[in-house]
């Protein structure tokens, strides 16, 4: 790349000062963020930050009480703020390429770790226009290239998960890793006369929940809630605590560390690009119980509310600042970033532009799921509503129906039986019905699925699985 000095362009001219300045958080020593400028007519900046594992109703943005998200909540105190939104499915990997696809897990057909995009799948950076720099940092090693095949999809991946702790044997990157990996790449190999599509990943606040040692302790609690082992899946049990509020403790302390690392990220990628000016969306591909429901501090099993509500942050420009409370998906972020982008989304997709506010329309109905080896949780939402529907076996089998009144009962504590046939209640029997994988196990994985790996494709080796293991996604 040629290097800049005109002003009004993005001075490349001290680069490495700037880059180490980002890197090592003393940004002031640059004097300030350089000097935006460039071609008016450029398009503009897309980052889309993810952050796994986070419970909307963790931060402080959300009304949280502690203050695990100081950052996050002032970046995005004047942006579009979606009270409602979820994943479209329990588990990273699904969630993940709805985000990326606008498609819902059943139509993109990504649902086990460990399972290649199929061939011809378009995600959001095929689409974008080709003068954008289309670049990724995942820190989830079920988002590798070698776990899903998206490196070809961008003009950069990296996808270097190459750190294992011994105190919490799993390979992962550390949030302060992800983000030094991104302003590296935008410090030394970006193009600034080029618009910028970065997506970063991190894997913080995933448990088992243990922020980096230097990180302060700042959240504690009194009293007592002792811990039932038998909820607790064994890679994230804490040696030595049998405090089930001290996990609580812990997980929001990732939080506040991550919430460090991504204010980090959009101070530094503001030296070199124009953030201002930059559509930015935050969201994540879960959450995770604390101490609910059958089980705790844990995932991918079933479509509570914890699970799959998660959190929708936007900002930049054409974005309506505001609390939006109607019905929010995953698959509604593709076709924001592409409209932003100035292209027009696949007809077939059916999330809806977040941009200008319109989320909230009456009668929209919003799907999650949660796939097992032997069964599959599937739920619609419809306003208030929410219908639940077990599905078992290769007939499809609804082994259960259950209904909740949000309204009435948000932590989903009285479940009653389907009362009476609701469009929301026939979609979903009619999406299981039509979904081509049964009870979401693709037909080609389903005899090769190891026995004790519920949703991890077959022909892996054991430093993969053993890998997988650490993260809770097998036994």
């Amino acid at each position: 790349m040629t290097p800049q000095s005109v002003k009004g362009t993005r001075v490349r001219e001290g680069a490495c000062r700037l880059l180490a300045a980002a890197l090592f958080g003393g940004l002031s020593a640059c004097g300030g963020a350089s000097e935006p400028g460039g071609d008016p007519d450029r398009p503009r900046d897309i980052l889309l930050i993810t952050i796994d594992t986070l419970r909307a109703d963790h931060l402080g943005i959300y009304g949280y009480e502690r203050d695990t998200s100081p950052q996050l909540d002032r970046w995005f105190e004047q942006g579009a703020i979606y009270e409602r939104s979820y994943s479209t499915e329990a588990s990273t990997s699904p969630s993940v390429a709805s985000l990326l696809t606008g498609k819902l897990p059943q139509d993109h057909g990504v649902r086990l770790f460990f399972q290649v995009l199929p061939e011809g799948t378009e995600l959001v950076p095929d689409l974008l226009p080709p003068e954008y720099q289309k670049v990724a940092v995942v820190s989830n090693m079920v988002l590798t290239d070698e776990a899903m095949g998206m490196a070809k999809h961008f003009d950069h991946y990296d996808d270097l998960v190459d750190q294992k702790e011994s105190a919490r044997e799993m390979y992962e990157r550390d949030a302060r890793g992800t983000t030094d990996a991104a302003l590296r790449w935008i410090g030394l190999e970006q193009d600034p006369d080029r618009p910028l599509f970065l997506w970063v990943h991190y894997i913080d606040p995933h448990g088992p929940y243990a922020p980096p040692e230097d990180w302060p302790v700042r959240f504690t609690h009194e009293g007592e809630k002792p811990i039932d082992v038998n909820r607790i899946h064994k890679y994230g049990r804490l040696p030595g605590v049998t405090d089930g509020l001290t996990y609580v403790d812990r997980y929001d302390a990732e939080i506040s560390y991550v919430d460090a690392e991504v204010d980090r990220l959009l101070q530094g990628f503001g030296q070199f690009n124009d953030v201002e000016n930059a559509l930015v969306v935050l969201t994540s591909d879960h959450g995770e119980s604390m101490m609910e429901h059958e089980r705790w501090f844990a995932h991918t099993y079933h479509v509570y509310e914890e699970i799959t509500r998660v959190p929708l942050l936007l900002r930049g420009p054409g974005v309506v600042p505001g609390r939006f409370e109607g019905l929010a998906s995953g698959i509604d972020v593709a076709p924001t970033l592409l409209r932003f982008a100035g292209v027009e989304p696949p007809a077939a997709w059916e999330g809806i532009d977040l941009l200008d506010g319109s989320v909230g329309r009456e009668g929209r109905l919003v799907f999650t799921e949660a796939s097992r080896k032997n069964h599959q949780w599937r739920a619609a939402l419809d306003g208030d509503q929410k219908w639940i529907a077990q599905v078992r076996g290769e007939g499809r089998e609804i082994a259960r129906r259950v209904h909740f009144r949000l309204d009435q009962d948000p932590g989903e504590l009285s479940a009653g039986p389907w009362p009476e046939v609701t469009p929301g209640s026939e979609r979903l029997l009619e999406r299981i019905a039509s979904d081509p994988d049964p009870a979401g196990i693709p037909s080609e994985y389903r005899s090769g699925i190891r026995l004790t790996a519920p949703k991890v494709a077959p022909n892996l080796n054991e430093a993969q699985l053993e890998k997988l293991k650490h993260l809770g996604y097998a036994e």
